[in-house]
């Protein structure tokens, strides 16, 4: 069962927060990688997963990346965004061990900060990693993996000096 942090509260009245049948809907959807509605602001994004490219919104007053993608410049409040393609260059900023079934290896997912800004974040999994082998602050480069909904984001570690 998937909990809001807005339900979370005793005050919380969820027939105010969430439309009928929003859980089941969201438990629905947490299988798929692309989400139920696109809009303006995701498209560019979406659209760019299906032909492997990994594009990320970005003002075009100001130059600040933005991700997730939205309508506005978080910095300057402009709403001219446009989209490009990071160089695929990142850093290893946090990770967690996702366990898949019992008794296997668990997937490591990494907050992946990309070259381009401070705090520019993919989430993905990390490629051939494991709890033994992953280091926070280590050097990644973007990959893709495909699944069953297409093409997706993923990093792998790059080995310094090869």
């Amino acid at each position: 069962k998937i909990t809001m942090p807005c339900c979370q509260n005793e005050w919380a009245d969820r027939r105010s927060c969430h439309p009928a049948g929003l859980d089941q809907q969201m438990e629905r959807n947490m299988g798929e990688s692309v989400p139920s509605r696109i809009d303006h602001d995701t498209q560019a994004y979406w659209q760019g997963l299906k032909e492997r490219k990994l594009m990320i919104a970005r003002c075009r007053d100001c130059g600040h990346w933005i991700h997730p993608p939205r309508a506005c410049c978080p910095v300057c409040w402009s709403d001219e965004i446009g989209h490009e393609e990071p160089s695929g260059k990142a850093t290893l900023f946090s990770y967690l061990l996702q366990p898949i079934e019992q008794g296997g290896a668990p997937l490591v997912v990494g907050w992946a900060e990309l070259s381009e800004q401070d705090r520019l974040f993919v989430i993905a999994p990390i490629e051939g990693a494991s709890a033994e082998t992953v280091s926070i602050g280590e050097p990644l480069r973007l990959e893709w993996v495909e699944t069953g909904s297409g093409p997706q984001p993923a990093f792998r570690q790059v080995v310094v000096g090869a």
